[in-house]
């Protein structure tokens, strides 16, 4: 790749990952140590010296580099973890409300080149010049309280949208359920054709209702009806092509009553194609 001779301020982009705080003040200290100044360009993208080689722009927003014109080796992504912030004084056991903002701008990050996302791996031996003037050293190891099973079954879902994982698991415990309907987690996926696995396991009294899985986003949607007419365990897959970044939704919907039937969602296998 050819350098671009643009003068330009350098990009750090670090999503809201679950220790995304530590490493923003970790890249702060490695501007001021190489004499550089450090702006957040979220909160005041007026005063941010784009054209300033010596400024260092923070951004959790992988396209605002992108919409700037900032050339590719001016810019560096952090994607230590594949997860997404938790306010610690949020109920353990309730997503967090912002799931999609948070998902969104996770997934983001598949708009920069390869070559410029580093990962947990990456610093493995210590500091990595991310950028010319710019070495980036870990952060002290942060505690932070164990997961609750519905937020590791969160961590775990979101690991698809590091543009090196190709799939993740969406566990039951990432949806909402009531008498009639399973539905959720309202990931945003990138734009790309994505594939949902599932497992559906009925006895002999549930597989005589007629049910409908729905896989898209929350409007927009592949439909499939159905009675599975015997009792064991059933696999379906569905393939759907998001035009833009949406929330994906994944529904099962039972159609008609049942007194005394059961059904089992065993949440979802979720793939890009």
């Amino acid at each position: 790749m050819k350098k671009s001779t643009l003068v330009t301020a350098s990009w750090v982009v670090v999503p809201p990952f679950r220790h995304d705080l530590a490493w923003r003040a970790a890249v702060v200290r490695a501007a001021e140590a190489a004499g550089r100044h450090v702006y957040d360009i979220d909160a005041t993208p007026e005063v941010a010296p784009v054209g300033d080689p010596d400024a260092v722009l923070l951004t959790s927003d992988a396209f605002r580099p992108l919409q700037a014109g900032a050339p590719a080796e001016a810019v560096a992504g952090l994607m230590i973890e594949p997860s997404i912030r938790i306010n610690p004084d949020e109920d353990p056991e309730s997503l967090p409300q912002d799931i999609r903002l948070l998902t969104d701008l996770m997934g983001r990050m598949a708009a920069l080149p390869p070559e410029r996302i580093f990962r947990q791996r990456d610093f493995i031996s210590g500091a990595v010049e991310i950028l010319p003037k710019l070495t980036l050293s870990p952060p002290p190891a942060v505690h932070a309280p164990a997961l609750s099973p519905r937020h590791q079954a969160l961590t775990n879902a979101v690991a698809l949208l590091d543009p090196a994982s190709p799939e993740a698991i969406w566990a039951p415990e990432l949806f909402n359920y009531n008498s009639r309907m399973g539905a959720g987690p309202y990931i945003v996926l990138p734009a790309g054709r994505w594939r949902a696995t599932y497992k559906l396991k009925f006895d002999q009294r549930g597989s005589r209702a007629r049910f409908r899985v729905d896989w898209g986003g929350v409007e927009d949607f592949l439909s499939e009806e159905f009675v599975p007419g015997r009792a064991g365990v059933f696999e379906i897959i569905q393939e759907y092509t998001w035009l833009t970044p949406s929330p994906a939704e994944v529904r099962v919907i039972l159609l008609e009553g049942m007194f005394d039937g059961q059904m089992v969602f065993s949440g979802a296998e979720i793939s890009r194609v």
